[in-house]
């Protein structure tokens, strides 16, 4: 195997590490776990998702989504709602404490990425992005393969994007 491939494994993996549960002064999410933090955040930035389509953003069955979303909702997060369009439906949506809590995190960590990058120039900036933007495409295009799904429309959004 190329050595090259070889290091950028390991530097995915340390940045996993990096920004993993324990990074920021030990601390991932507050009391969320990185799995319900993901979930939250998918939920924040949709309205009325099903529990089946947090599942296939987390690549979970709808049962193991359905305990998260419990988990979310025990902790004051989430509420779970009938569809108004489909009463066979429930839908998932943030309730201002969660709502809050996604933000503050969003915020926590786009601070600590400034500081770490704050001496780059924008081009450089913009590199750094764009590679991740590649890198992210392309593991969910693999996955997505391996899968059998193939994506439409060149990749599925990341659920860790966010709109600020």
């Amino acid at each position: 195997m190329d050595k090259d491939f070889i290091n950028i494994y390991n530097l995915i993996q340390e940045l996993s590490w990096l920004f993993g549960a324990h990074s920021i002064n030990g601390e991932c999410c507050g009391d969320l776990s990185l799995v319900e933090y993901m979930a939250l955040k998918k939920i924040k930035d949709s309205e009325n998702i099903t529990i089946q389509e947090i599942g296939n953003a987390l690549n979970f069955t709808k049962s193991g989504a359905s305990k998260i979303i419990d988990r979310l909702g025990n902790k004051g997060y989430v509420t779970r709602e009938i569809s108004s369009v489909d009463g066979r439906v429930c839908c998932v949506n943030t309730t201002a404490k969660g709502e809050e809590m996604a933000s503050e995190i969003v915020h926590r960590y786009s601070a600590y990425v400034y500081e770490m990058l704050k001496e780059q120039d924008a081009a450089t900036i913009e590199n750094i992005k764009a590679v991740l933007e590649i890198l992210v495409n392309s593991a969910h295009r693999q996955e997505n393969t391996l899968n059998g799904k193939y994506s439409q429309g060149g990749g599925r959004m990341s659920i860790f994007e966010m709109n600020n």
